[in-house]
């Protein structure tokens, strides 16, 4: 059975044979698509012909090829940490937390891939499918003829580094499987194709306010007293802060969870929370998934769990409506209702490399009659889902952290994270994470220098989340940098603690001036589908030499971040076309830029002709609170700066009740802006 139909304008499902019933598509949360939107967009024909896609079913499961031309590049497959352009790789999409090389393994794999010919490609299966990116052809097919005597290769660069000039192919091998169903979106553009995908998915995620503000996960350890002597000490230093969050030691049991407060280092709980709520604070819950024999969910999830244990512990079935139900009701009941306002999922991914029986088997069974390798590509997509509805059947409009995710995860408001610390890594997921509508953040959580530090703290400025997740060390990194001797009580000298302390402050402030804008930016992601942080040959796929840079996006419409890392003094690298300005000195740039950054100064790069707001900072974000801002003009003719206006932290957006308007160099606001902001002054670079 091979079927090709329209489900709107520019977005194609292919059918061939029978799809297995546990796909991603079919799981609870897909979201209804944002036709308008899509609709809203020049509708492209198919980017290739139905009759060139081979089909070939098998006893190992089943073969695509796919069309693929000799100039095409490729990207996405989930976040990938290792490198941003796939083409001529094998990629086998596996869930791993640990990649330790370029070959797919990832946290949050994703059988989904864009070509810069303007076109993507998602394939709707949970199994861990390998996919050839080009460079392979079918015997016969090289062309016949005489033919020169070839060169002989003297190393492994010269052997491995030849690309094809001839139309090739893309091959996705998908294990088990007999048949599947492939979903393509056109473009015209690589962007547009992205769009269609986020909007297909029901849009990407607007997190609440106080999300894009300041984090600050408190040390494992640490019990109720300690945790309210930090909040109190973040706000007499003035460090901006929005969300504390509790690592295990908040639970009576951790590895596996008993998702309930322990009563020792945690003993009026409630109060606490409502004290930090009170001085600002957020509180956000870390847990896994598995479920602790002393944990009020035990007897009612045993039956609806899978077959193997982790750390004595149930891994509950959210695929069935019955353990989902169960366990976004206790969280309900037991935290969201009662001031809690998100949660960091941890350990719903899986690795080969840890000596450590920490994940279930792919050979598991679970009731709904997922496997193990099934369960290992959806658990994170459940798990935020679940958690997302205990969060919204109390009111509360979450961003909270995730260690895994897969298809369909734009509308999510979580953020992944890892336990990788590579400093490369991290930053190259950032340039990743756009392709698949997934959010990452290169947290911070010790440093081996000032250096080190303070550049880790920069490349979150223009992130999803800027997250110090300080678990290991009681004490904050400004006092002490080495994990070792911070736990010790040895601090640095105090004119060091005081020299760190305040560049923290400056780096953190610099994030919360421009929460306006990236409010906005994911305010557009949320209606129009436009990713929020995405790699520059996303907006740019005809520009060669901007296809493999992976250490600097773009954010939002108009913002350029290049992070450094330690022992990184310098850096030339190609802009997009046009002008491009400084954002702190206003200086205007073309072609190729030199950048030799000071260790205080995070390069942010400009498109001429724009306007950034930038806000007044503060220490927190205030619900429904009043931004002053200043108006930032790069280029002769800046074009109006948009802004977003809603209340912040409900979901009143979601019924029409928020405004995207704009403001130009006269600093004059739409009235219905003005609920959210005021302009304090005009600033021309």
């Amino acid at each position: 059975m091979n079927i090709l139909v329209q489900k709107q304008p520019g977005i194609w499902m292919l059918r061939w044979g029978q799809p297995e019933e546990h796909v991603p598509s079919r799981q609870h949360y897909a979201k209804p698509p944002r036709n308008e939107a899509i609709g809203r967009l020049p509708a492209p024909p198919l980017p290739f012909e139905f009759g060139k896609i081979r089909f070939t079913p098998g006893p190992r499961g089943c073969r695509l090829e796919l069309p693929m031309a000799a100039e095409e590049d490729i990207y996405g497959l989930g976040l990938q940490l290792k490198s941003v352009c796939h083409t001529g790789k094998k990629r086998t999409l596996r869930v791993n937390s640990d990649p330790v090389a370029d070959t797919g393994d990832s946290h949050a794999p994703a059988p989904l891939y864009f070509s810069t010919a303007g076109y993507g490609v998602m394939v709707d299966t949970a199994r861990y499918a390998a996919f050839y990116c080009g460079g392979q052809r079918r015997v016969g097919k090289t062309p016949s003829g005489p033919e020169a005597e070839g060169s002989i290769a003297l190393d492994e660069e010269e052997l491995y580094s030849s690309r094809t000039t001839d139309d090739t192919m893309m091959i996705v091998d998908i294990p088990v499987a007999q048949g599947v169903d492939v979903y393509v979106f056109g473009g015209p553009s690589m962007l547009e194709a992205v769009r269609r995908y986020v909007l297909f998915c029901g849009g990407g995620c607007l997190p609440p306010e106080w999300g894009l503000g300041v984090w600050y996960r408190t040390c494992g350890t640490h019990n109720q007293g300690e945790v309210e002597g930090l909040a109190d000490e973040l706000r007499r230093e003035g460090i901006p802060c929005d969300v504390l969050g509790l690592e295990p030691g908040w639970q009576s049991r951790a590895y596996s969870c008993s998702f309930r407060w322990s009563p020792e280092r945690f003993p009026d709980h409630q109060r606490m929370v409502e004290s930090l709520a009170d001085k600002g604070y957020r509180v956000n819950l870390w847990e896994h998934v598995f479920v602790h024999p002393s944990s009020p969910l035990y007897s009612q999830l045993l039956s609806r769990s899978g077959d193997f244990e982790v750390w004595k512990g149930l891994v509950p079935d959210l695929s069935t409506a019955e353990a989902r139900k169960c366990f976004a009701d206790y969280h309900r009941d037991s935290f969201t209702s009662k001031g809690v306002s998100s949660f960091k999922l941890d350990e719903c991914d899986n690795s080969d490399f840890i000596n450590s029986p920490w994940s279930f088997p792919e050979c598991s069974e679970f009731p709904s009659g997922l496997d193990g390798e099934q369960m290992h590509s959806l658990l994170g997509m459940l798990y935020q889902d679940t958690i997302g509805d205990a969060c919204r059947q109390a009111g509360v409009r979450t961003y909270g952290s995730v260690r895994s995710s897969h298809l369909f995860s734009p509308p999510q408001p979580f953020v992944l994270y890892s336990d990788l610390y590579e400093h490369g890594d991290f930053i190259r997921g950032v340039v990743n994470s756009g392709f698949s509508g997934m959010l990452w953040t290169p947290e911070l959580r010790h440093a081996a220098s000032a250096e080190d530090y303070v550049r880790r703290l920069q490349a979150m400025v223009l992130s999803p989340q800027m997250l110090l997740n300080i678990w290991s060390m009681p004490h904050p990194p400004w006092c002490q940098l080495d994990k070792k001797l911070n736990r010790a009580g040895e601090f640095l000298p105090a004119v060091e603690q005081e020299r760190l302390k305040a560049l923290t402050r400056d780096i953190l402030r610099l994030r919360m001036s421009l929460i306006p804008y990236l409010y906005n930016a994911f305010a557009e992601y949320h209606i129009d589908g436009i990713p929020p942080f995405r790699a520059l040959v996303m907006d740019y796929p005809n520009q060669e030499e901007l296809r493999r840079i992976d250490n600097g996006w773009l954010a939002g419409r108009d913002l350029l971040a290049v992070p450094f890392t330690a022992g990184e003094a310098e850096r030339t690298m190609p802009l997009p076309p046009g002008v491009w300005y400084d954002f702190h000195t206003g200086q205007a740039h073309s072609g190729d830029i030199h950048l030799k950054p000071s260790l205080e100064t995070l390069p942010i790069l400009v498109k001429e002709n724009t306007i950034i707001p930038v806000a007044e900072a503060t220490e927190r974000v205030r619900d429904g609170m009043h931004y002053n801002l200043t108006l930032r003009c790069y280029g002769p003719k800046p074009r109006p700066a948009r802004l977003f206006a809603d209340d912040g932290h409900s979901f009143a957006f979601e019924a029409g009740r928020g405004f995207h308007g704009e403001v130009g160099a006269d600093g004059v606001l739409p009235p219905e802006l003005t609920t959210r902001y005021r302009v304090a002054c005009v600033q021309r670079h």
